[in-house]
């Protein structure tokens, strides 16, 4: 976390000090530039306004700030985000901005942002740059806390403000509409701008943006055969870089198939694929010379453009597919619609307005005065004005939303110190790996499920090369009949033989993540490949493996939800785990062998998971009722106490308490999410934090097995003390 001074420390009572939170140039982002631009719009509409930022950054690059950052905050360290308010708190700011997109800050959707907004005093708006028809429970609390702290919900369009009241229950009198900021542009010169190009005389289609497959640019490209051929001098410009993350999985797999299909079609040279991040300028004189502008956008779901408000500043006229956002825009004669993919339409639209230049300059016209209220003058003018209301009400800031105690930071220095270049090491002596026991399929595919998860929250070099061990120590144990060699020596020699249930399982569990979370194509590749030889192993295994099985196809089925093969497993997979507790469960005993073991949560997490892919209600209330009878038996003195190792806990006798296992709280915390996910209610996240917090002290002994100082967790709880050994 980086904070620099400011020359502008003294302010008098009467200057609006506003802090932005969000991504900031020179990060390539667009919610960077938006930030960028919207700071300095309202510093433009009020001389008494003074911007810092607070730049969410990307820990993996480096950039060159300029002075208006005053700190930096690490997207996946939770920590900078309570330093950072602790900034904002300890400064003349007055009022905090945040823009807000789940992908740009850290934790699950982007939950870190809460930290933030549970520690800050000053009051805050947020921007929503996306919301969501279909949220998930947990996009839809995100935001909804941070309505219950913020002042105001920002959006910028009327289909946003309808979404925010009917998916996420946000009441109408706390959201506001503030269009998307564009440049103010002079219209007309388009001659003069094609000059600069060098395309004088020629017609121009103009899309512009981060390419990726859902951008649908082949609908253009299959429409030019039939357009060239009547207007031989029309060229197509697809502007701008592969969005990083399609960049990051597939590098640029997609444009090199777009100028294959170019090429294929005949019409390469109607064709600039100009593969550079423009600055504003230059975006400004591309729409400024086009004569259309094209958005050929794959799906509906998408609540802003920034391009496309762009474009209807230009003065260019344009034509897009039906998503939300063009469809209020583009209303009232502002430009054309076609249907997605539907290049026929998109043929007869781009035909008749190359050739009819009345109705061409009729659509610039429209759209363009149409854009006079987005302007950044007019926007900036609108965010100062809200500015000022939000803070000369005459009530208290609203509650902030109560702290939870701190959580330890991400860290993997352990992890790291476990693995070789052949996988992860079964066992450590204390915190040293103990090379005499090798490693085996069970660690490396759980290793394998952090790698991933650390990935998404907090991507590196050296989460990716995890990845890469551990799964290719599952690709070396697995045998050509789907099971797996669970054991390997230090030397390498695999411990030949049949796995257990357990090991199948658990490395279906992680091959299934992997399909649907690895960072490149060739391991998602890999791991389909290694899981579908195993997907239907699980049948017949014992509770556990089917459980774990289960956790797999139902990653699997998020990245392929048209497998019928994994579909038709996991909802035998389900019914055999609800039949048996059909059989075993009463009053009771509601659980579904006649005793409690190990890593017993997952049986619970797994119906939970059926019942979200298949709606299965028999599922959904087992999962609910075993889960109660675990959580019964394990909080009945206020904090998690497991079933010990040392004896289990059979129905009707005596529990035992000896040799807690970190895998059983972890199962727990896992189960509780899954609840949560499934249902809502709110009560199964206070469950899980107790259950984490099991690693930390809140135990029978009262003891951390959690070692602060090295990031290992210690193997166990005993009689009166700990396992001290921390391995895998």
């Amino acid at each position: 976390m980086k904070i620099r001074r400011s020359r502008h420390e003294h302010r008098s009572a009467h200057d609006l000090p506003i802090a932005f939170v969000g991504t900031y140039v020179p990060r390539r982002c667009g919610i960077a530039t938006f930030t960028r631009d919207l700071s300095d719009a309202v510093i433009a509409a009020d001389r008494r306004v003074q911007t810092t930022v607070l730049a969410v950054t990307d820990a993996r690059c480096t950039y060159e700030y300029p002075e208006r950052v005053r700190l930096e905050i690490r997207q996946g360290i939770k920590g900078d985000y309570a330093r950072a308010a602790e900034f904002v708190n300890y400064s003349d700011i007055r009022l905090v901005s945040i823009q807000h997109e789940y992908g740009i800050f850290g934790g699950d959707d982007g939950a870190h942002i809460l930290d933030f907004l549970s520690l800050l005093r000053q009051r805050a708006i947020v921007t929503l740059h996306t919301v969501l028809e279909h949220p998930t429970v947990s996009q839809r609390a995100i935001v909804q806390r941070m309505s219950e702290r913020c002042e105001r919900l920002v959006v910028m369009s009327q289909l946003a403000l309808d979404l925010l009241e009917k998916a996420y229950d946000i009441p109408p009198d706390i959201t506001e509409l503030i269009p998307h900021g564009i440049p103010d542009l002079p219209v007309g010169k388009r001659d003069r701008h094609k000059a600069s190009f060098g395309i004088t005389g020629r017609r121009v289609l103009l899309t512009f943006g981060l390419l990726s497959p859902k951008k649908g640019i082949e609908t253009v490209l299959r429409a030019l055969p039939s357009l060239v051929g009547r207007f031989p001098g029309l060229i197509y410009l697809v502007v701008g870089v592969t969005h990083p993350e399609i960049k990051r999985r597939t590098g640029e797999e997609y444009r090199y198939s777009l100028e294959r299909e170019a090429e294929s079609l005949g019409v390469r040279d109607h064709v600039v694929f100009r593969n550079q991040f423009v600055d504003q300028g230059e975006l400004c004189r591309y729409l400024q010379a086009a004569d259309v502008y094209i958005t050929p956008y794959l799906g509906e779901a998408q609540i802003t453009s920034g391009t496309l408000a762009y474009a209807m500043g230009s003065g260019a006229a344009i034509v897009s597919t039906p998503y939300w956002y063009a469809q209020e825009l583009l209303s009232e004669g502002r430009g054309r619609l076609f249907g997605f993919g539907d290049v026929d339409e998109l043929t007869g639209i781009l035909e008749t307005l190359l050739a009819d230049e009345v109705e061409r300059a009729r659509l610039q016209r429209s759209a363009y005065a149409y854009s006079r209220q987005m302007t950044w003058p007019a926007v900036g003018e609108a965010y100062v004005q809200l500015a000022w209301r939000v803070l000369d009400k005459a009530v208290a800031p609203k509650p902030r939303i109560v702290p939870e105690p701190g959580l330890p930071e991400l860290r993997l220095e352990h992890l790291i110190r476990m693995t070789d270049d052949t996988g992860l090491l079964q066992h450590a002596i204390r915190s040293v790996p103990n090379r005499r026991h090798g490693y085996c399929v069970d660690d490396n595919a759980r290793g394998l499920l952090v790698a991933l998860r650390s990935e998404r929250v907090a991507p590196s070099p050296e989460t990716q090369r995890l990845i890469t061990i551990y799964l290719s120590y599952l690709h070396h144990s697995q045998r050509e009949d789907g099971h797996f060699h669970n054991f390997m020596d230090y030397r390498r020699n695999l411990q030949l033989g049949r796995s257990s249930d357990d090991c199948v399982g658990r490395a279906l569990w992680a091959l299934g993540a992997t399909v649907r979370w690895a960072p490149d194509e060739g391991s998602r590749l890999l791991a389909r490949e290694m899981f579908d030889r195993a997907m239907t192993l699980p049948l017949g295994f014992s509770p556990r493996g089917c459980a774990l099985g289960i956790l797999g196809l139902h990653s699997y089925l998020q990245a392929d939800p048209g497998s019928d093969v994994a579909r038709s497993t996991l909802e035998s997979l389900g019914g055999a785990l609800v039949q048996l507790y059909q059989r075993e469960a009463g009053l009771e005993w509601r659980w579904f062998e006649p005793r409690l073991v190990y890593d017993n949560a997952m049986l619970p997490l797994a119906l939970f998971q059926v019942s979200s892919v298949t709606g299965d209600q028999t599922a959904l209330r087992v999962a609910r009722e075993s889960l109660a009878f675990l959580e019964s038996v394990c909080f009945a003195e206020g904090h998690l106490n497991l079933i010990g190792n040392a004896g289990w806990y059979p129905r009707g006798g005596k529990r035992a308490i000896v040799d807690e296992q970190p895998i059983d709280a972890a199962a727990l915390v896992l189960a509780f999410h899954g609840a949560y996910t499934a249902t809502g209610e709110s009560q199964y996240l206070a469950r899980m934090r107790e259950s984490f917090e099991w690693f930390l002290g809140a135990n029978r002994l009262g003891l951390s097995l959690y070692d602060f100082s090295t990031a290992g967790c210690r193997d166990g709880l005993g009689a009166s003390g700990m396992n001290e050994n921390q391995g895998a």
